[in-house]
């Protein structure tokens, strides 16, 4: 082996503890999936499908992308790999279960702070061919290695600035950010394009662009594999009723049926029976007198979408009109709608914003609204956070809003259990905040990142990140965010990781940087 091997050979030898993997590959019908990344940590393979027990499989890893001619070992094979040779000798072998499955791992990783970012080529191979060495050859697959338990900001930036955006993932092992949009809460300027990251080269590219400009929209996958994306307000920053589909087969954004209702800050739930609720949300964009005349927008309609008609029909409304709350998806198929924004009449000056505590439960199969458990305090612009035992974690949210008070967050948390239906309140935040993300860290313990403080009109992203261990019912403080995001989008990476784009900074506008969580 040439001396420069060698030496990556020793660099791979120093970042994995164990030198004996299983494998992992793909070309058309091979596939390879990896997981890992985090140093300490592990790396995992999946290659899959095998064509029958005991197929022998090669994953070979490199750190260069390739591509190599198959042609220089076996002058019969025209095709070539997506991947260097160079660490031919440290490639692990396996043979295909009676699942069509191998699996390997998870091998553990050691610490290698000085190879942050590097990135690990991964391909999978079957053998023998018919007529050739090789049979089957994978997709090609990668690892960027980074520090455990922190936040990395590789500077792999997508194209616009953008907060309250979603993603979706690719048939081509790719994610796209769609829509969202630049500036305040209540005043969005919503963008139409999509943003495709590529995790082979943090490379970026336009998608295929949305039929509507959206921001605060939702994003809801249907059983066909589809995705619903709905409302969220258009480029006047008005709450729409258009809809459209995406496709990831044609890679395509089709209209369907409108909405009955204009929507923004609306909830969106995949029921069991295939059609998909939509509750509450801002109908109007009322700025007279004030920014918070809004409020007075929320509605109490419910609506259900049905993916095999195309059509929608009314649902029954909600007990108190509702927007920016959140939904609570039962394991009895009943779905749980809590909190949010919402308004009072009032005899004398006519109505009054206010943030509630109550919920609402949904019954798909009689198509009823009833009261929920009252939560112990309001909240709304917050997205709970799934624990174990069909229980769920709500932390902060704006919890307060009056014609003297616009709209500052809280710093106290609740969980509710959906078994017993019951909320129990337990210790709080070090810093309150709304508008953020949270994650499941393994052990019982859950991370939730940034958001911001202040008020609905003058938000403070926050850059602080707070880790609650079930446990002891508590938070302590968790690693930073290389900077402040509120609104920020976030995507669990089919590699381990969890990756951030976008969201409001400090600066009072959006960011079009990424981050990644390493666990």
């Amino acid at each position: 082996m040439p001396r420069s091997s060698s030496c990556l050979r020793s660099v791979l030898s120093v970042v994995l503890a164990a030198n004996c993997f299983g494998p992992a590959v793909l070309a058309q019908d091979l596939q390879l999936d990896v997981v890992g990344g985090s140093t300490p940590g592990s790396l995992s393979f999946d290659v899959h499908p095998g064509f029958y027990p005991f197929e022998p499989v090669l994953v070979v890893p490199s750190f260069q992308p390739g591509p190599t001619p198959i042609g220089i070992f076996d002058p019969s094979d025209p095709r070539q790999l997506d991947i260097g040779l160079e660490l031919l000798t440290g490639a692990w072998f396996g043979t295909m279960g009676f699942d069509g499955h191998w699996r390997g791992g998870p091998f553990p990783m050691a610490a290698a702070p000085v190879f942050q970012d590097l990135p690990i080529y991964f391909q999978a191979v079957t053998f023998p061919g018919a007529f050739t060495f090789l049979d089957r050859i994978s997709n090609p697959n990668q690892v960027r290695l980074a520090n455990a338990g922190q936040f990395r900001d590789r500077f792999a930036s997508i194209f616009d600035d953008r907060a309250f955006a979603t993603v979706l993932p690719r048939l081509d092992r790719k994610w796209m950010v769609v829509g969202g949009g630049r500036g305040g809460l209540l005043s969005q300027a919503a963008l139409r394009t999509t943003n495709i990251y590529d995790p082979r080269d943090d490379g970026r590219q336009y998608g295929p662009q949305l039929n509507r400009n959206r921001s605060l929209h939702s994003a809801t996958q249907l059983p066909d594999g589809r995705w619903l994306v709905a409302g969220g307000v258009d480029q006047n920053n008005d709450p729409q009723a258009d809809c459209e589909i995406y496709d990831p087969v044609a890679d395509t954004f089709t209209v369907c049926a409108p909405m009955l209702v204009p929507r923004m800050g609306h909830t969106a739930t995949l029921l069991a029976n295939g059609r998909v609720l939509v509750t509450g949300g801002l109908q109007a964009m009322t700025v007279v007198p004030t920014a918070l005349s809004a409020v007075r927008d929320a509605t109490a309609a419910t609506e259900l979408y049905d993916p095999a008609t195309n059509t929608w029909v009314a649902g029954p409304n909600l007990r108190t009109p509702r927007a920016a709350h959140f939904a609570i998806q039962r394991p009895d198929g009943r779905v749980l709608l809590a909190g949010g924004i919402s308004w009072d009449n009032v005899i004398i000056i006519g109505w009054l914003p206010a943030v509630r505590s109550s919920t609402d439960l949904y019954d798909p199969v009689a198509n009823t609204i009833s009261a929920g458990p009252t939560m112990a305090s309001s909240r709304s612009m917050i997205e709970p956070v799934a624990l174990d035992n069909h229980r769920w974690l709500v932390a902060g949210g704006i919890s307060s809003l009056t014609l003297t008070n616009l709209g500052t967050p809280t710093n106290t948390a609740e969980i509710y259990n959906a078994v017993t239906n019951t909320w129990t309140t337990v210790g709080s935040m070090a810093t309150a905040r709304g508008n953020h993300q949270g994650w499941a860290l393994g052990g019982g313990r859950y991370l939730l990142a940034g958001g911001a403080n202040g008020t609905i009109l003058s938000p403070v992203p926050l850059q602080s990140t707070e880790i609650f261990d079930t446990a002891t019912s508590a938070f302590t403080a968790g690693p930073p965010m290389s900077i402040p995001r509120a609104g920020a989008a976030k995507f669990a990476t089919p590699h381990g990781q969890i990756q951030l784009f976008g969201g409001a900074t400090s600066t009072g506008g959006a960011t079009n940087s990424t981050e990644w969580y390493y666990f």
